[in-house]
């Protein structure tokens, strides 16, 4: 039996364009990004379309989560079934929203203000990210506890997967761990992020507790599937919600683990919602046995829906 997994997308996956032929084919989509457009003061469609505006965190974060959200009410107005879901960072915002944690009404104002708060923190304190591939994490771990006690900030932000992880910190600390790893007998293979910010590090724990006010005006209901947390690795619950998505903006994100629960939930097929694909390679990397697609546009959306009807005859 298919048991269906959202996996949605989070920042960094957006490209100038996105969603344009969705918005143009799929009443449905068009109708959640114009109504997101109206909650958060912002045009969406306009931002998709704008490279210089896209760049920037306050206008990319509510655009990726709509996407996300949008393409999420089409498989259910298509008859997909969903047993459980997993975003990636900001894309727990858009699974929380799609499994009803949370409704479009209320997260996506949530969401620019997370975004702003956070373009504020990127623009007072530069960071820095760099990802490592195949990496030895007792290494990268001794290696950033060195560059810490030269009173730099640099630590593990994403776990996510065996085969990749993202370390955080300041420009300073980035480039003395960079230079570090090359003195190192085996180096590992680190590949700089086109990002402005440490996110998921200390950098951003005073952002948190002043994202933390506007989360405590929400109230949130129990979902209609489990929605996997980045931060503790387990379902949100309900009453500790607002902790753990506080908890979310500077604390490491564990992706690959939250594919492992999703499989143990007996979930056989994930679909990434959202601009990209990075989230499916994560998921072919960890739990390699789930089938996999992504959907980002209309032609995907329609061979989706199609190979699910076809699997379920």
């Amino acid at each position: 039996m298919v048991k269906i997994g959202l996996l949605m997308s989070g920042q960094g996956s957006e490209a100038v364009g996105m969603g344009n032929d969705l918005y143009q084919d799929y009443p449905i989509y068009r109708d959640t990004i114009d109504q997101a457009s109206q909650l958060t003061q912002l045009d969406l469609q306009k931002i998709m379309n704008d490279a210089d505006l896209l760049g920037q965190t306050r206008y990319a974060q509510p655009a990726i989560v709509a996407m996300s959200v949008g393409i999420s009410r089409m498989l259910t107005d298509a008859g997909v079934s969903t047993a459980g879901a997993l975003g990636l960072s900001l894309g727990e915002y858009s699974a929380l929203i799609a499994s009803g944690m949370f409704d479009l009404t209320t997260g996506l104002p949530l969401v620019a203000k997370r975004g702003a708060l956070m373009q504020a923190t990127v623009e007072a304190h530069p960071g820095a990210m760099i990802a490592i591939l195949k990496p030895d994490i007792n290494q990268i771990q001794a290696a950033c506890e060195t560059i810490q006690k030269t009173g730099e900030t640099v630590a593990i932000a994403n776990y996510n997967s065996a085969k990749q992880i993202v370390v955080g910190g300041t420009q300073k600390g980035i480039q003395a761990l960079t230079t570090l790893f090359e003195t190192l007998e085996v180096a590992p293979k680190v590949i700089p992020l086109p990002v402005k910010g440490a996110f998921h590090t200390a950098l951003f724990e005073e952002t948190a507790h002043q994202f933390e006010q506007a989360l405590a005006q929400v109230t949130f209901k129990e979902g209609v599937y489990p929605v996997i947390s980045n931060t503790t690795e387990q379902p949100f619950e309900v009453a500790s919600l607002q902790a753990t998505l506080t908890a979310q903006m500077y604390q490491p994100t564990h992706f690959a683990t939250g594919l492992t629960q999703l499989a143990k939930q007996e979930v056989t097929t994930v679909i990434e919602v959202g601009p990209g694909n990075a989230l499916s390679k994560f998921a072919r990397q960890t739990v390699p046995q789930l089938d996999r697609f992504n959907i980002s546009s209309s032609a995907q959306f329609e061979t989706v829906v199609a190979a699910l009807k076809e699997g379920a005859h």
